[in-house]
């Protein structure tokens, strides 16, 4: 059994009798290559009294330098402009969502520039995925992407590598724009092309392009392998996030896995199954490079344990030093 299955079982419990049959990972630990925990992305239509939406701001000054600066009017996706629900501002003030995403990203980051690579991929591509559709993995990209994006020495690349259906490409509005599909099939395509600015800084977009019926060839070709080396090593400080199919829907994200130097699934509270879960980890090949992100959580969670920490906004973390650690489970109207 690998570390991450023993991890699910672990994780694994009752939240009540009503649940049992279908609760995944009512108790929540984070650990390093093991598993990570949030309670974001918003059910659609809801909205909660922490949530901050992006469309408060239009531009971001990332240093005093200007190198970064934003620039709404110039730039190819206006992310403050399409106003999603549920999605971070990076000029918000300290928020519970926020601080979800940083305790995220943090591990990831780590890894990326100072782990040991045991795999022989570039650390720096992670993919986004999940065992079922539903379960938030594109707004958690997006989200996780922005958070990135705050950080003072790095830049971020987001690929919608759902080539099949594209869901963030619809959701910034660039599903009719050219992008990883059309560079997958022509090697001679200049990938910095296609490459679309955003209003928030040091982010850039790669849409999925157009739709093709042999997207897992695409994915498994050489030219994805010689693509996946320019992407990663044309930037130092750069994280390059692709937004993946589910793993038990396609048999794209499995190919995708298996040039990804780190995985992180997403798993929706109460309502995948753990049999799903580990179906889905059965189909990555290196586990140690897997973390799991719980989503959707209630919104007791953790609040027996991090009650009155301080931070002003009424929530605290969850990390432990082992499995187990956890409290009672809580609600988020996250995506």
């Amino acid at each position: 059994m690998s570390v991450i299955e023993k991890a699910v079982d672990k994780l694994a419990g009752k939240t009540g009798e009503d649940e049992k049959a279908r609760t995944i990972l009512p108790q929540a630990s984070v650990r390093q290559n093991d598993v990570s925990q949030s309670g974001m992305n918003r059910e659609s239509g809801s909205v909660a009294a922490q949530q901050t939406k992006i469309g408060e701001t239009a531009s971001v000054s990332a240093g005093a330098d200007g190198k970064y600066a934003a620039d709404p009017v110039s730039a190819d996706v206006n992310i403050a402009g399409l106003e999603i629900e549920g999605i971070l501002s990076p000029k918000a003030e300290r928020s519970r969502l926020g601080e979800e995403y940083r305790m995220i990203k943090r591990p990831l980051l780590v890894k990326a520039f100072t782990g040991n690579n045991k795999i022989g991929r570039p650390l720096n591509l992670i993919m986004i995925s999940s065992a079922v559709p539903g379960e938030g993995k594109t707004y958690t990209t997006l989200n996780l992407a922005i958070s990135i994006a705050l950080e003072l020495d790095r830049t971020i690349l987001v690929v919608d590598a759902d080539l099949a259906k594209p869901s963030l490409s619809r959701l910034l509005g660039v599903n009719d724009r050219p992008g990883f599909t059309e560079c997958l099939q022509d090697k001679k395509l200049d990938l910095g092309n296609y490459l679309l600015k955003t209003d928030v800084p040091k982010l850039s977009v790669l849409p999925a392009g157009k739709r093709n019926s042999r997207a897992t060839e695409l994915l498994a070709s050489r030219n994805m392998t010689a693509r996946l080396e320019e992407l990663s090593s044309r930037y130092s400080d750069r994280i390059v996030l692709f937004d993946s199919p589910p793993l038990l829907a396609t048999s794209e994200a499995s190919v995708l896995a298996s040039h990804m130097g780190q995985l992180a699934m997403v798993v929706e509270y109460a309502s995948t199954p753990q049999f799903m879960v580990k179906e889905a980890l059965q189909l990555v090949q290196n586990k140690d490079s897997v973390s799991l992100i719980l989503n959707k959580t209630r919104d007791d969670f953790l609040a027996k344990h991090v009650s009155g920490y301080g931070y002003g906004y009424g929530y605290g973390y969850g990390y432990g030093k082992g499995y187990g650690y956890g409290a009672e489970p809580k609600e988020s109207s996250e995506r």
